[in-house]
């Protein structure tokens, strides 16, 4: 009986353990097939290739190279100060983060430090490649530009961990960043990889290509040019953009400004010719003179006696020299940019009429460009104006643009009174090639042709013997308007803490006068005061007259031939 007994207690048992050799195998196989792999195998994100920035031509202005990652697990090291003094020896740590890393190999609390991140990948495969207990290596990118600072106003930055955080690389981040991918590798006890276990599970999918506007040889010579001019004049910073006027599409934007802690000039991370606004000064009576040929209350035969100054309001206004009242043309007024004779050609609009043009040259809204951090400017509504502001916006004060604005309004006149819209990106491209182009340029016609060709022959008369003789190309017909403006000081007034004035000073032009084909601004921020370089026709028409020969030769401009480029005074 206790055999019999015996027998049935094992049999039972050994059902039992039939019964869980069969759940084991049927219904709990996957968990613990998962749970044993788990104990042998990594799974290791793999990052997307970030996509590349081309300018119009192919050339690469932003890239990611590859780079390495490296980590260590404190609780897996086996020889914490030898496994840190090799990674010492390869990348060249500070004295400081050693001590640390040490510190952490003797604790072992902790189970990931990083070590080196955007290392050299070359240097990552070498650590890779010795098998050290707990030393982790792992892929990712960096990005770069091989043209230097070249273009780094307008691209932007990313930060470590490859996310735009400025500029296009901000603005078009859900572009270029790409879809992740994973793998898996086998590891050994102690946490080493096993050669040749890589597994890849979901292979990453590169994000997309931006091919921008920007000529990257014209994008570098307009930063040096500009380098050159500030450290020369010892302003503060300046900006540049050159354009096309007919399509909009932006051939260079720099920005250059001095570090405030190093004193150095450079080409600035962030892009002030949209971020910042100024009065725009005497570029603005463009528009209105322009705004007013086309509502056709005045003719360029019209004229005004006009004096040097008059009150308006509670306001003298005077124009930047003295003179008895005289009798001025239209063209006589832009050429001496005559302040009192511009707001003769205002009133003959009325400021809710002038109002309106100014909006419609793009003054007072973001471009479409929709940069980040794009200032609007300031447009007031014609109701909203008191006292003298009234009139003094005729001639670019009490209204702010930025340099993109400023540059997009003066373009309206080289491109026959047409509005475009500035472009920036041209096309994007997919990983497997695929190019889609970007929406044409928005347009809307701001004056009419005659208007505008009008105003083109009155602003040559400016370039030729007005107020922008230093912007003169040798055999080049050159339509331009010089502005030197106040810039407001942050305790509310045009004067900083020792009394003097605060300028801004800028040229804008297009040429040829007859067929424009390229529209440049510069403006110059904070030129000495006291000195000739504080305006607009010394600080920066100089920089439009050294550029032009580069954007001539890069954008084959043909000159027309013979003639020094001025016509006859009207």
């Amino acid at each position: 009986m206790r055999l019999i007994a015996a027998l049935i207690v094992l049999a039972g048992l050994l059902g039992v353990i039939v019964a869980r050799v069969a759940q084991l195998q049927t219904s709990e196989a996957d968990s613990l097939r998962s749970a044993g792999s788990a104990q042998w195998t990594r799974s290791i994100d793999l990052p997307a290739q970030r996509g590349t920035v081309f300018d119009r031509h192919g050339n690469e202005l932003a890239l990611s190279v590859p780079s390495a990652t490296i980590s260590i697990n404190p609780k897996l090291i086996e020889n914490g100060p030898a496994t840190i003094q090799l990674l010492d020896d390869l990348l060249d740590l500070d004295d400081e983060q050693v001590v640390d890393l040490l510190n952490e190999v003797a604790r072992k609390e902790r189970g990931f430090v990083y070590v080196a991140r955007q290392a050299d990948a070359g240097i990552g495969d070498q650590i890779a490649s010795l098998g050290l207990s707990g030393v982790n290596v792992d892929r990712e990118g960096r990005r770069e530009m091989p043209g230097g600072d070249t273009g780094r106003s307008v691209i932007g930055r990313t930060n470590i961990d490859g996310v735009g955080i400025s500029g296009l690389e901000l603005q078009f981040d859900d572009v270029l960043t790409g879809t992740g991918g994973s793998m898996s590798r086998e590891v050994a006890p102690g946490g080493r990889s096993i050669p040749g276990s890589e597994t890849i599970v979901e292979a990453p999918v590169p994000g997309h290509d931006l091919v921008l506007t920007l000529d990257r040889s014209i994008q570098y010579s307009t930063e040096q040019v500009l380098l050159e001019q500030v450290r020369r004049i010892g302003a503060r910073g300046a900006t540049a953009i050159a354009m096309e006027p007919s399509t909009g599409e932006i051939f260079s934007m720099a920005s250059v400004r001095q570090d405030d802690d190093t004193g150095e000039y450079e080409v600035t991370n962030g892009n002030f010719a949209l971020v910042d606004s100024y009065e725009p000064g005497s570029v603005a009576k463009v528009i209105t003179i322009a705004s007013a040929l086309s509502e056709g209350t005045v003719t360029p035969e019209n004229g005004f006696e006009v004096p040097w100054r008059k009150k308006y309001y509670d306001d003298l206004l005077h124009n930047s020299f003295q003179h008895p009242t005289q009798w001025m043309n239209i063209e006589q007024i832009l050429v001496s940019s005559h302040n009192i004779g511009t707001i003769f050609v205002q009133e003959t609009l009325g400021r809710w009429v002038h109002r309106d043009y100014m909006a419609a040259f793009g003054l007072g809204e973001r471009t479409a460009l929709d940069f980040p951090g794009e200032s609007p400017g300031i447009l007031k509504e014609a109701d909203d104006l008191w006292g003298s502001e009234r009139v003094t916006v005729a001639y670019g004060q009490g209204v702010a643009s930025t340099s993109l604005q400023l540059v997009a309004a003066v373009n309206t006149i080289a491109n026959d009174g047409v509005y475009v819209e500035p472009r920036l990106v041209r096309s994007t491209v997919e990983p497997d090639g695929t190019m889609t182009e970007q929406p044409a340029s928005a347009t809307r016609r701001a004056v009419t042709a005659d208007a505008a060709n009008q105003t083109t022959s009155m602003m040559q008369q400016v370039v030729c013997r007005g107020t922008a003789k230093r912007a003169q190309v040798e055999g080049v017909p050159i339509a331009g308007k010089t502005g030197t403006a106040f810039k407001a000081a942050d305790n509310g007034t045009y004067f900083d803490d020792e009394g003097n004035r605060i300028y801004y000073a800028s040229f804008v032009g297009f040429f040829p006068a007859d067929d424009p084909q390229v529209t440049v601004l510069v403006s110059v921020d904070e030129p000495p005061a006291g000195t000739q370089d504080r305006f607009g026709g010394t600080a920066a028409a100089p920089v439009f007259a050294e550029l032009a020969p580069t954007l001539i030769n890069e954008l084959g401009v043909q000159p027309p031939l013979g003639g020094d480029g001025c016509p006859p005074a009207t």
